[in-house]
């Protein structure tokens, strides 16, 4: 399937395989939405690769129009099939978007630790594109599995038995009090692959490309995981936001303040690493409000405080993305 729109494509597409749906004659309950996005089907129609792991000119293609472009081919596809009748909101344009932004982050970053995990085993660098070679000695314990969470997903469950049972016991104590301690989903969370998995080839094979067969592995990837994650294990945590406005900026913060109070303040993990990754971040004081402190450093009087927040990144294009995943795994692990 082609990243550009091809009509010729698109009439060959059975039903199920298109990237809109009409529901004029078959509404969506409590809504008026006319015609539907098939995110799914968006994704395998534009992505017949990994952005990163592709051709040159795409891979350096400018992020925003990477990401616009399923939204693009299904427009052209449903003026294609349904002439002027064809009608989207903002708000479904707008929610499509944001979910496509995550998953293409997340496949880059699968692939990227897919070949990181292979120099790990091997000790031999390759792949295409060529991407520089790390520095860090191969060592099958370093490799590590990107994960991308459900949203509403309590990432406490991924912790091993006893780390999790220690934090049932805080929220139980707060509970006498008619307190919680609702956890903030981040949407993806890079971890070091337990030991029994470490054999397992699917963390160290790259994804062809954004069919639905690959996103079923990016979206189930977290199943193995859970209950089997030391807390020191975390490698790094990821808000994915396409557009950041001042309304939703302490949102991020808190999973970040959240995840730091729980991993280092109660289970003795060192500094654990919480990215925003945006596409548009002007007007909004982010880079302010990020610049404020891990609250579980300020309250144990930490004597090296740290950002709750380590980084506001806005990623130019896919080869960016790789190379700063590459670079940072090499500094962290």
């Amino acid at each position: 399937m082609p990243f550009a729109f091809s009509a010729q494509e698109t009439l060959a597409l059975s039903a199920d395989k298109k990237c809109t749906e009409d529901r004029r004659n078959n509404p969506v309950r409590g809504r008026n939405t006319q015609f539907r996005l098939l995110q799914m089907n968006m994704l395998a129609y534009t992505y017949p690769f990994v952005p990163g792991f592709a051709g040159s000119g795409v891979n350096s293609l400018p992020f925003s129009q990477l990401i616009a472009r399923p939204t693009e081919n299904a427009r052209l596809e449903g003026n294609l099939l349904y002439g002027t009748d064809f009608v989207l909101t903002s708000n479904q344009i707008a929610k499509v978007e944001g979910d496509i932004f995550e998953e293409v982050e997340a496949a880059i970053h699968w692939n990227t630790a897919a070949r990181w995990n292979r120099y790990m085993v091997t000790g031999i660098w390759e792949g295409s594109p060529r991407y520089p070679k790390p520095g860090t000695r191969p060592d099958p314990s370093k490799q590590i599995a990107v994960l991308s969470l459900p949203r509403r997903y309590d990432w406490v469950r991924l912790l091993e038995p006893s780390a999790k049972t220690v934090i049932a016991n805080l929220r139980a104590d707060l509970s006498t009090f008619d307190l919680s301690l609702p956890t903030s989903t981040p949407d993806i969370v890079i971890v070091t692959i337990p030991d029994d998995l470490r054999s397992d080839v699917k963390y160290q094979t790259e994804l062809p490309d954004l069919s639905s067969s690959s996103q079923k592995i990016l979206t189930d990837a977290h199943i193995a995981f859970e209950g089997r994650v030391e807390a020191e294990e975390f490698v790094l945590a990821i808000a994915l936001k396409k557009s950041l406005r001042s309304d939703r900026l302490y949102q991020p913060l808190y999973e970040a303040n959240i995840m730091q109070l729980l991993l280092e303040g109660r289970l003795g993990a060192p500094q654990v690493d919480f990215e925003v990754h945006t596409l548009e971040s002007a007007g909004t004081g982010a880079i302010e409000t990020y610049s404020a402190a891990s609250l579980s450093a300020v309250a144990t009087k930490h004597a090296n405080p740290h950002r709750a927040v380590r980084e506001l990144y806005e990623p130019p294009d896919a080869v960016s993305v790789v190379r700063r995943f590459l670079t940072f795994l090499g500094a962290r692990i």
